[in-house]
């Protein structure tokens, strides 16, 4: 598909940059930028920052380079880590608005003029985000198993962890973050439209839940917004939707540091929001510090249930 816009086009007309990190997306990548490309709103530049595939990531993201020139192709040598190659895309930004797609990930046609819309017309919305569908294995797994045998005792649990979606958030800042902390960090809203130079205010800390961080840090500036339609969706078999061994791999856990994994950002959210905040919500964290070891029973089970 090839875009034929004027080359003398001023970037600093462009309103809305969009940033896909990838690292090895052969598989995906082609959807993901064709449904940036599909928008009905035209009037972004879309960012690949490529972490150093090995695969022909950078084959195909070149190729979409030459045939739209609102794509630009960043690829580095070596993987510098998911953290460094989400913040090299926003730092990459010069429009009024920023937002990220992950490379495994799709949206619907209107999904950037439906939340440009209300982040134009609400000052103090500092997010905007439509509802979220999750598609692939994991979910179609979930959904067969959460009825039968064991996994029926955490039912609930499980269907609050896999079928998330986005929640609107307003009110004091006191009520928002308590707000979030009881949604379990519902993390689709890293991923909503945000003012580039809010949302590089609230960036995270390295590797301390970056997704929560971020928002958290957001919602002291403003309210968050969701359009109420699916228009993005996710791949349940992204980082986020690994089990307890997987994420213990991944991250070159040893078994004591993942069981402890969500205690960084506990501290985090003491040093940063005070005691005061924190300790009237302590029911919470204990519930955050024990969710790891939750994540291990339902691992546990489901490799009884495989085997």
């Amino acid at each position: 598909m090839e875009i034929n816009l004027s080359k003398e086009k001023n970037r600093n007309d462009t309103k809305i940059t969009v940033g896909i990190p990838v690292f090895n997306g052969e598989k995906s990548i082609q959807k993901s930028i064709d449904s940036v490309l599909s928008q009905t709103f035209l009037d972004f530049e879309l960012i690949i920052s490529d972490n150093g595939s090995t695969d022909s990531t950078s084959l195909i993201c070149k190729e979409y380079e030459k045939k739209d020139k609102r794509i630009r192709y960043i690829r580095h040598e070596k993987n510098m880590g998911g953290l460094y190659n989400f913040k090299l895309l926003l730092d990459e930004s010069k429009t009024e608005y920023f937002v990220w797609l992950a490379a495994d990930d799709y949206w619907d046609s209107t999904f950037l003029e439906k939340n440009f819309s209300v982040l134009k017309k609400n000052h103090n919305i500092v997010c905007s985000v439509s509802q979220v569908e999750y598609f692939g294995n994991n979910m179609d797994y979930w959904k067969k198993r959460s009825m039968v045998g064991p996994f029926k005792i955490f039912r609930k649990t499980i269907e609050r962890y896999q079928n998330l979606q986005n929640y609107p958030t307003s009110g004091t800042f006191e009520s928002k973050f308590r707000y979030y902390l009881k949604l379990r960090g519902h993390h689709h809203a890293f991923f909503g439209m945000y003012r580039t130079e809010q949302l590089k205010k609230s960036f995270g800390e390295a590797e301390i839940s970056i997704d929560l961080t971020t928002m958290l840090n957001a919602l002291r500036l403003g309210d968050f917004h969701v359009v109420d339609e699916i228009l993005m969706h996710r791949y349940d078999g992204g980082v986020s939707a690994q089990g307890f061994f997987q994420h213990k791999k991944a991250k070159k856990l040893n078994f004591i540091e993942a069981i402890s994994s969500n205690y960084p950002f506990t501290k985090w959210c003491f040093r940063n929001f005070g005691y005061a905040l924190c300790l009237k919500n302590l029911d919470l964290f204990v519930i955050w510090n024990l969710e790891p070891l939750f994540f291990l029973i339902v691992n546990i089970i489901r490799k009884m249930d495989n085997d």
